[in-house]
C-alpha cells in the first residue's frame, strides 16, 4: 500500500502500532476524531480553559507520535508545556498553526477510514471469554500498547451482547478510538464488575 502522508514516518508508525494492519486501523481512528479533537482544543482555548486545553493537546501529542507524525507531536508537546505554564499569549499565537498542520493530514488519512467493526457473524455470549478480553484490554492500556487495545476492543464486538452491554462496549470502543485511556480503563473495570 502506498502511504504518501507528508510528515509521517511510516516505518516508525508501523513499529509503534505493532503491525501494518493495526497502523491502518489507527489511521482510520485518527481520521474519525480529527475534527472533534481540533474543535474541542479551539473551544477550550477561546474559553481560556487551560486545564482541558492541556488535556486535549496532550492526547493529540500522543496520537501524532503513534501515527509517526513526530514533528507535529513535538509541536503539540510545546502547546502542552505552555498550557501547564498558563502562557495564554503564546498559546493564542501558536495553536492555530499547529491545529491546521494537524487538519491538513485529514485528506491523506481518509483512504484508511473504514467502519468495519460491526460486520460479520457473532459468537454467542461467553462471560469468561469476554472477561478475559477485558482483562487483556486493561493490560494493553497499562502497557500503552495501542495495537493490542484496538485488537481487544474489536474482539469484544464478535460476541452477542444484551443492549446495555452492547451500548457500554460501543462507548468503550469510542474511548479507545479517541485515545482516552484513563476513562477507557475505568469503563472496562465497570463492565467487568457487572458481567
Amino acid at each position: 500500500m502506498n502511504y504518501n502522508i507528508p510528515g509521517i514516518d511510516i516505518e516508525k508508525a508501523i513499529k509503534n502500532s505493532g503491525s501494518e494492519e493495526l497502523f491502518k486501523e489507527l489511521l482510520s481512528d485518527v481520521y474519525k476524531l480529527m475534527d472533534e479533537k481540533s474543535n474541542l482544543t479551539e473551544t477550550y482555548l477561546k474559553e481560556k480553559d487551560l486545564k482541558n486545553f492541556t488535556i486535549q493537546v496532550h492526547s493529540l501529542k500522543t496520537t501524532c507520535r503513534m501515527i509517526g507524525a513526530i514533528d507535529l507531536g513535538e509541536e503539540f508537546f510545546t502547546l502542552e508545556k505552555l498550557g501547564k505554564e498558563s502562557n495564554l499569549e503564546q498559546l493564542e499565537k501558536l495553536t492555530p498553526g499547529v491545529l491546521s498542520s494537524f487538519i491538513v493530514l485529514k485528506p491523506y488519512l481518509e483512504p484508511f477510514f473504514s467502519d468495519s467493526k460491526n460486520s460479520g457473524a457473532k459468537n454467542s455470549f461467553d462471560k469468561d471469554a469476554i472477561s478475559a478480553i477485558l482483562n487483556k484490554l486493561i493490560a494493553a492500556i497499562d502497557d500503552f500498547d495501542l495495537g493490542a487495545a484496538e485488537e481487544s476492543a474489536k474482539q469484544l464486538f464478535s460476541y452477542e451482547c444484551n443492549e446495555e452491554l452492547s451500548g457500554k462496549l460501543q462507548a468503550l470502543d469510542k474511548l479507545i478510538s479517541n485515545l482516552d485511556y484513563d476513562e477507557a480503563k475505568e469503563l472496562t473495570r465497570e463492565i467487568l464488575d457487572n458481567l
